[in-house]
């Protein structure tokens, strides 16, 4: 399909058994996979005169339409004279660029936060070629949430990357400060996850939402919080954040999950390590980053002493070394015997 937003098409019998999404992005490859989920979800989709899923199956013969609106404009002052900053970019080259992104910032422009984001910072390195506004964009971290983030540099590599991280070659770590203990030292938490029917900014585990998954292992705890690793299955919007409130330990400091009152003025929730193989010449990439001590120390000094519950903060993989709570504590945090 030569032009797949204007046409619409027969699934032949070597298409047959593929995926919704897989099949478009072979007739749309301009486009990654996650672009075309995000046009199934939006109803701009149609298999035989039906609003299908993404993981719809598609038959010999299946019509599918397609219905896209027509790309909005991109800012042309984004790319017109703007430095980068380069401080807080931990690994840069032709393909992509990994960044620590700091508390109070938007990763893409979005309602109220049309001037300033990630993708603003590192306009000139960036692609200005893709959808929504969101040029190399593949996965987000929450405004308050502090961490590491790989961002494409062209349409191609982008398209890439997403596809990795749907195929879960994408490895991402975070840790949080969570109320409370957790009632076992590891687990998993499994509860599909929607709008929250009461508050429209909130997402919640609801009955009708879609799956979702978060591995947990506490590593170290105090009289009234805990320090937590988390790994993801899913990638839903708040995923790690409304897990842990469903189950009664939000994370310290979260402005829409924790109750008021809390004394972490900052969201103690960060994206520690990122590992994937380079999209393009396949070599490893691993990067770790502290959570940013100004924030994270703050519970020190009223929180009593710490035990150590596990002394792996992070596994060592293929792709990444180990590296040892004690050695987050007190090297990274400065905590280790408060």
């Amino acid at each position: 399909m030569e032009n797949p937003e204007a046409q619409s098409q027969m699934v032949g019998p070597e298409q047959a058994g593929l995926r919704l999404d897989r099949l478009l992005q072979e007739w749309g490859p301009s486009h990654s996979r996650t672009y075309w989920q995000r046009q199934i979800l939006q109803g701009r989709i149609q298999v035989n005169g039906r609003a299908p899923r993404a993981s719809y199956t598609v038959q010999g013969g299946d019509a599918v339409s397609i219905t896209l609106a027509p790309a909005a404009p991109v800012p042309a002052a984004w790319n017109t004279g703007a430095l980068v900053d380069e401080e807080w970019v931990v690994y840069q080259d032709k393909d992509l660029v990994v960044v620590n992104k700091p508390r109070n910032l938007v990763v893409h422009p979005s309602h109220g936060h049309e001037d300033d984001s990630v993708v603003h910072r590192l306009a000139p390195w960036l692609a200005v070629e893709s959808e929504d506004f969101r040029p190399g964009v593949v996965h987000r971290l929450d405004r308050d949430t502090t961490g590491l983030l790989v961002l494409a540099r062209s349409e191609t590599v982008r398209t890439r990357l997403s596809d990795m991280i749907q195929d879960r070659e994408v490895h991402r770590d975070y840790l949080a400060v969570v109320t409370g203990r957790l009632p076992e030292p590891a687990g998993v938490i499994d509860a599909p996850i929607g709008r929250d029917p009461g508050n429209r900014l909130k997402m919640a585990v609801v009955y009708s939402g879609r799956q979702a998954r978060t591995h947990y292992r506490t590593l170290a705890a105090w009289d009234k919080v805990s320090l937590v690793q988390l790994t993801l299955e899913t990638g839903r919007t708040h995923q790690i954040r409304v897990h842990l409130a469903s189950v009664g330990h939000p994370v310290q400091g979260d402005p829409l999950y924790a109750r008021a009152g809390s004394p972490f003025k900052a969201q103690l929730l960060h994206a520690a390590r990122l590992s994937f193989r380079h999209p393009v010449s396949g070599e490893p990439l691993c990067f770790w980053q502290m959570p940013p001590a100004e924030d994270w120390t703050s519970w020190a000094g009223h929180s009593g002493p710490v035990t150590v519950v596990d002394p792996v903060a992070l596994a060592s993989t293929e792709l990444c070394g180990q590296v040892d709570t004690g050695f987050l504590l007190e090297k990274g945090l400065g905590l280790l015997g408060q």
